[in-house]
């Protein structure tokens, strides 16, 4: 195989968690930790740090993993974008620097997905959801998937509704929690950075909808685990302790 580029953006500034991307985990930052699960992959040929911070390409080369100094990007996207601009590459996956529980086969297992789906423009992770206290909490992304294994919509809300008479199954079980990281064909990411943001994607903060409202179809994949993020120091706590046990 060939042409798979993974990149993961990072910044320093994390709003709920500052200096997030160096934060220890296991005696190495997080961010060299989640370059090093992407090294893992079986599919891919390239894995950048994409990052404005000096700080953090210090530490990523440091661990003897590769990094490229960005501009300064609204979004991670835009900074993969940029990385992109410099270099071909037919697969490229977006992966966020603050997931270091993810299994490497599911990324490996995302590519092959995408690239067995002619009709899909960009491919995703989800899993089921564990509690229906999970499915309504406001700060994890909820993902709706149709019959043929495309996302029909993705919200912070409590997704599908519920009404008298409606379906046996209870609602939280319908949905399947988000897990951000997304593998793009480079010509539809490039396509995807020409699109006008949305109303809607403002509203709900998430930029996948921008995708969907322009007609680009999202693959979602199944996630084996149940990988935990890291956007609060809470977070942090979980992982760290998650990391511990694994060790």
């Amino acid at each position: 195989m060939s042409g798979v580029l993974v990149v993961v953006p990072a910044r320093y500034d994390s709003t709920r968690l500052p200096g997030k991307a160096l934060a220890d985990l296991g005696g190495r930052p997080l961010v060299v930790r989640v370059a090093e699960l992407a090294a893992r992959m079986e599919t891919t040929d390239e894995v950048i740090v994409a990052t404005d911070d000096a700080r953090i390409a210090e530490a990523v080369e440091a661990a003897g993993l590769r990094a490229e100094m960005t501009g300064d990007h609204p979004t991670g996207t835009d900074r993969v974008a940029e990385v992109l601009r410099r270099r071909h590459a037919d697969i490229v996956l977006n992966l966020q620097g603050d997931e270091p529980l993810l299994d490497p086969g599911d990324l490996d297992a995302l590519v092959r997905a995408l690239l067995d789906d002619p009709a899909a423009d960009m491919a995703t992770l989800a899993h089921p959801f564990g509690d229906e206290d999970e499915w309504r909490d406001p700060n994890v992304v909820k993902v709706l998937v149709g019959e043929d294994g495309h996302a029909l919509w993705f919200s912070r809300a409590a997704i599908p509704g519920a009404h008298a008479g409606g379906a046996d199954d209870a609602p939280w079980r319908m949905a399947e929690r988000h897990v951000g990281v997304y593998a793009f064909r480079g010509a539809s990411l490039k396509r995807f950075l020409n699109l006008p943001r949305t109303a809607l994607e403002r509203a709900e903060g998430l930029e996948q909808l921008r995708a969907l409202e322009h007609g680009l179809r999202i693959l979602v994949a199944p996630a084996s685990g149940l990988p935990v993020g890291v956007d609060t120091p809470e977070d942090l706590e979980r992982v760290r302790a998650i990391w511990a046990r694994r060790d």
